[in-house]
């Protein structure tokens, strides 16, 4: 049996991995799917169940705690939410499947719990960091959405400790589990599309600040707690929630990088992956004011886009590419694009057709329906979790998918270009700008 496949009981990787650092190592998305499929529906005694604490209970804590207790491996131990309504809902809901649920309002209350193996964090982007940190020192593995993290500081210290405390890390970023996306983005490294000169890439928009407050603070909300390590603010409705406004909390620098880091930590995910950038990123980022116009979209109007260059000439365009794709990838040979109306059953499509061959495992994932096959590093995570291997989406590469959309606000903010060094972390020469790379936080909330 390889060391791949090797599971250890619950006891054994518990008492094993106390000190233990997981050893990197490259596991295919297609190969992360046969696994998942092998293991999914075996029978687990209730001792040897992974504990499981779901941190945030909005939408997406929500979908992520209904796959997770239809695991028979998995058994929930506790959901924890601000909103006691949520809670409710967690009870009501989630407790159907997983009896002895229980509920709690501040995540502290349950680091000390023996029961909890992993969390799961669903909250606002601005307690990403503090939860997984904490999390981290408490011998947790953990399971963190994207975006991972605030600032760019957050994420790097977030790398720092998990790998001092030899915790198991996945990000939300699903589509480096998934074949199809895989298979397209070997092809790029491969040169099915030549040498690639520009990336177009669908991400959004950056945060502001929010002017909303003064509202009453409804009963079930900790309204403190919600705000944690944020800055102080009168509460309003459209500021923290995630379903008004526009994108809600997701609009407010505070709290956000907007859509920016919303949808940037998959689409630049993607675009760092496919150019072999895991380990590195951008060396220059122009704001769109003082970019150049470029042709784009399939009206080829000229347009002014967030613009960066990586250090071996291929330009990254924050707008839509000449073929209509979310994401699109232009070479001297051809073109590949993801999303949009440039879709085959495949997620993607070439300019010339058929520079990509079909993969059978790539489409097989796709007929068991999006809900699947967007899940896979959710098992991939609970894999690693037993094995006590580097999950596909560590956070050494999420942090580096992050940067760029992070770096991307901070020149919007600043209306200026900047030279990012990938290798210290810095932007150079521009001690204003490095202020951005991380912020305060209020007290006792620390990393």
């Amino acid at each position: 049996m390889s060391s791949r496949e090797a599971v250890w009981t619950r006891r054994e990787f518990l008492a094993r991995s106390a000190g233990a650092i997981g050893v990197p190592y490259v596991l295919t998305a297609a190969a992360a799917v046969a696994q998942r499929r092998r293991t999914s529906n075996q029978q687990v005694p209730a001792s040897e169940k992974i504990g499981i604490a779901l941190l945030g209970f909005g939408r997406r804590g929500y979908e992520l705690g209904a796959v997770l207790s239809r695991i028979p491996k998995v058994r929930c131990v506790v959901a924890c939410d601000v909103d006691s309504r949520r809670r409710a809902y967690a009870e009501k809901y989630l407790g159907r499947r997983q009896p002895g649920l229980k509920t709690c309002e501040d995540f502290r209350e349950l680091l000390g719990n023996r029961e909890v193996d992993a969390v799961v964090i669903s909250t606002p982007d601005h307690w990403h960091a503090v939860m997984a940190i904490e999390a981290a020192k408490a011998g947790k593995d953990i399971f963190c959405e994207s975006p991972l993290s605030l600032t760019i500081g957050e994420a790097r210290a977030m790398v720092t400790a998990v790998r001092r405390h030899g915790r198991v890390f996945q990000t939300g970023t699903y589509r480096r589990a998934m074949p199809s996306f895989d298979q397209a983005c070997q092809a790029i490294r491969d040169g099915r599309i030549g040498q690639v000169k520009t990336v177009h890439v669908v991400a959004g928009a950056a945060s502001g600040p929010c002017h909303y407050g003064g509202a009453p603070v409804p009963a079930n909300l900790n309204w403190d707690l919600w705000l944690g390590p944020a800055p102080q603010a009168a509460y309003h409705p459209y500021r923290c929630s995630s379903s008004t406004g526009s994108y809600g909390w997701r609009a407010w620098r505070d709290y956000s990088g907007g859509t920016m880091t919303h949808h940037g930590s998959h689409y630049f995910d993607i675009v760092q992956w496919a150019l072999g950038a895991d380990k590195t990123g951008p060396v220059e980022i122009t704001p769109a004011e003082a970019a150049k116009a470029v042709p784009a979209g399939t009206d080829g109007k000229a347009r002014k886009m967030l613009t960066y260059r990586y250090a071996n000439g291929v330009t990254v365009y924050n707008g839509t590419g000449p073929k209509g794709s979310a994401i699109e990838f232009t070479g001297t040979d051809g073109v590949l694009g993801f999303g949009g109306s440039a879709t085959d059953r495949r997620g993607f499509q070439t300019w010339p057709d058929g520079l990509v061959p079909p993969a059978p495992e790539a489409d097989r994932s796709r007929t068991r329906g999006r809900s699947y096959s967007g899940m896979n590093h959710v098992y991939d995570f609970l894999d690693c979790i037993q094995t006590r291997k580097t999950c596909l989406c560590d956070p050494a590469v999420a942090c580096r998918s992050v940067t760029v959309s992070h770096l991307g606000n901070i020149a919007t903010w600043l209306g200026r270009s900047l030279t990012w060094d990938p290798a210290q972390e810095r932007i150079v020469g521009d001690p204003q700008a490095n202020r951005w790379l991380n912020r305060p936080r209020r007290a006792p909330w620390r990393l």
